[in-house]
């Protein structure tokens, strides 16, 4: 299997001209972190809660996930397992880390899986689950995973959708007992770190490329304590911001952009760039769901009498 799917990628890398990578590197990159969380955050200062945490639910779990499979498996990418692989280099340039399973993939099908599976209607697939195939097959013509990096991903996406959607929908019935989810969630992401900082690692491992699995950490960490300071004390609504709500979306994505880029460079001198990107990771959700969503009430507007 590891052969067939090498040699498939070498296929594609023979049959790539330049207009065929431009297309797939601008699909690649809606795969990429800022774009998942801008749209997870445009989802909710629109739409509201049960979208927007269904989807963030199953996207902080399927990351942890997705990280602590890396560090358990260890695969190499394709082109350190066979170097007449040639991956596009932008893309490679992107390529952190370890190859099974594929993040941009399972990224994109937890994301879109997630907001059909919500929508619950049956033509919401169809578009869903053509973005997803063509994300995992941007994957491999872009030369960054293999056939078995993506099925592994999509495969993946799939028990994490359904079962993080029924973890919300839970929290919606019992909002007395939320703070189960919470801890729950604290938990899961504490024993995540303890595995992937003790697991004992191949002599030819490079400890580097356990970051991404501590940034998806501290990632659930901050979605999970964003979400639950939401719900208790903020129940944002966007429909009382009226006219406002497509304006709450170009400020609130722009700010994310804002921090995305900045606050890392800002904590590097006190908590080194390795911190400063955990920390990072936890903040993102929390301007998402807590800081942004907070400022938005000055926009409400009044009930009509």
């Amino acid at each position: 299997m590891n052969e067939l799917g090498l040699s498939f990628l070498k296929w594609l890398q023979a049959h790539r001209p330049p207009e065929i990578e431009n297309f797939f590197l601008g699909v690649t990159k809606v795969g990429e972190g800022f774009w998942i969380l801008a749209i997870a955050g445009s989802l909710f200062w629109l739409f509201g809660a049960r979208l927007a945490y269904r989807v963030g639910f199953a996207l902080s779990a399927g990351d942890l996930l997705t990280g602590a499979l890396k560090s358990t498996f260890c695969v190499p990418r394709p082109w350190v397992r066979d170097l007449s692989i040639l991956p596009v280099p932008e893309a490679q340039w992107g390529a952190f880390g370890y190859s099974f399973p594929s993040g941009h993939a399972a990224n994109t099908a937890v994301l879109w899986g997630g907001l059909a599976a919500a929508v619950r209607r049956w033509w919401a697939w169809v578009p869903a689950l053509l973005w997803i195939g063509l994300m995992a097959f941007s994957r491999m013509v872009l030369g960054v995973h293999t056939p078995v990096d993506v099925a592994g991903s999509l495969l993946l996406a799939i028990p994490v959708v359904w079962a993080m959607g029924g973890v919300y929908d839970w929290t919606e019935r019992n909002p007395s007992r939320a703070w189960r989810v919470l801890a729950g969630a604290a938990l899961v992401a504490g024993a995540a770190w303890l595995f992937v900082r003790y697991k004992p690692m191949p002599p030819e491992a490079d400890p580097r490329f356990s970051r991404d699995a501590f940034r998806s950490v501290w990632g659930m960490l901050g979605f999970f304590g964003a979400w639950f300071v939401e719900r208790k004390y903020i129940r944002f609504d966007p429909a009382k911001l009226g006219g406002y709500r497509l304006v709450a979306v170009v400020l609130g994505v722009l700010g994310l952009s804002l921090l995305i880029r900045n606050l890392p460079q800002l904590l590097a001198p006190w908590l080194g760039l390795e911190g400063a990107s955990y920390v990072a990771a936890a903040a993102n959700p929390v301007w998402i769901f807590v800081v942004w969503p907070f400022l938005l009430r000055g926009l409400e507007q009044p009930a009509p009498r």
